[in-house]
């Protein structure tokens, strides 16, 4: 079974943020259960929830004024060598469970990932475009 997906929440100090963040997530019709906790400062989203419902979620905590910690990063990529190659890199991290949102880009041969911080892993990405031929090398800051 796949374990809950913690997103850590920002800004969210009181009773009454935990009570419009939580119903920030019951309008994501995809979000099967979800819960905040206070004292962690975190959302719980059931195990199994999908990388778009996680999506969804971040957007709809966000609209509701408050943040989910996130990670920026940019890494040089290997065998995106193609329009078509950057497309499905960038659908494949998509599909993760706590990838925000990710793109690549053949002509400068970059991939720009942002991810719930503490849910994705390097190796979590790495892993997941293996298979398909494609690489991530991390570039400094």
């Amino acid at each position: 079974m796949n374990p809950t997906i913690s997103l850590p929440l920002l800004d969210v100090n009181s009773p009454h943020c935990a009570l419009r963040v939580e119903k920030a997530l019951h309008t994501v019709p995809a979000l099967a259960a979800a819960t905040v906790d206070l004292a962690a400062h975190v959302a719980d989203l059931e195990a199994g929830t999908s990388a778009q419902a996680v999506r969804e979620a971040v957007a709809a905590i966000r609209q509701a004024g408050y943040n989910v910690a996130t990670e920026v990063h940019r890494f040089a990529t290997t065998g995106i060598t193609c329009a078509g190659c950057a497309n499905k890199a960038g659908d494949i991290l998509n599909k993760l469970p706590g990838v925000v949102s990710a793109t690549a880009d053949h002509v400068t041969r970059t991939a720009d990932v942002e991810v719930v911080q503490g849910v994705i892993t390097f190796d979590d990405l790495l892993t997941a475009l293996k298979p398909a031929g494609y690489g991530l090398i991390p570039q400094a800051a």
